[in-house]
């Protein structure tokens, strides 16, 4: 008798047990899987510092804020400053409204009012002011194909579309090349 007892016992536990767990798997399915979360990041007042092999500074970004799309590898910008300062003599401040950094290229794609002006005490600034500009840190070479405006001393050049060698301290527009010159501020020399 106490065997019988005993095994009904069992049995009566295993039939709650069984249909427990159906009862909590049919609640796991009712539910919307959770949302997953990629592997970006988000940051705010961020500086990012590149070094050369040798350990120099080759540029520094800031940046209001960072946004990594977790999906696109993409790093979104929100008012960038660049200090670039590649293997040349001059080295260069960029700005603009925003920027990105795509993930698969060692480019700095900036945007909105896009300001890039020569930092060197010996020689007059020259500044460059273009809605968008894409920056090779690679090539040293910074190029757009929008309407460009130099300033130079009192010289001021449009065109449309430019590339610039920050290495070779050059610059090359592409077309509509038009300016005004103060002969007084041009070296011939």
């Amino acid at each position: 008798m106490r065997s019988w007892t005993q095994l009904i016992l069992l049995l009566v536990a295993a039939v709650a047990s069984g249909v427990l767990l159906m009862r909590n798997s049919d609640e796991t399915q009712d539910r919307p899987p959770a949302a997953r979360l990629g592997v970006g990041y988000y940051m705010t007042d961020a500086e990012l510092v590149v070094t050369g092999e040798d350990g120099q500074t080759r540029y520094r970004i800031r940046t209001d804020s960072a946004v990594q799309d977790a999906k696109a590898g993409t790093i979104s910008l929100d008012k960038v400053y660049v200090e670039y300062d590649p293997l040349s003599a001059v080295p260069w401040d960029l700005r603009a409204k925003s920027g990105h950094i795509p993930p698969d290229r060692n480019i700095i794609q900036l945007e909105g009012n896009v300001i890039a002006a020569t930092r060197d005490d010996n020689d007059t600034p020259i500044t460059i002011r273009t809605e968008f500009l894409e920056l090779d840190t690679d090539t040293y070479i910074a190029e757009t194909r929008h309407e460009v405006v130099i300033d130079y001393a009192t010289n001021k050049v449009f065109a449309t579309g430019m590339r610039a060698y920050f290495k070779e301290d050059r610059v090359q527009l592409l077309a509509d090349v038009n300016g005004s010159f103060d002969p007084k501020s041009v070296d011939l020399d």
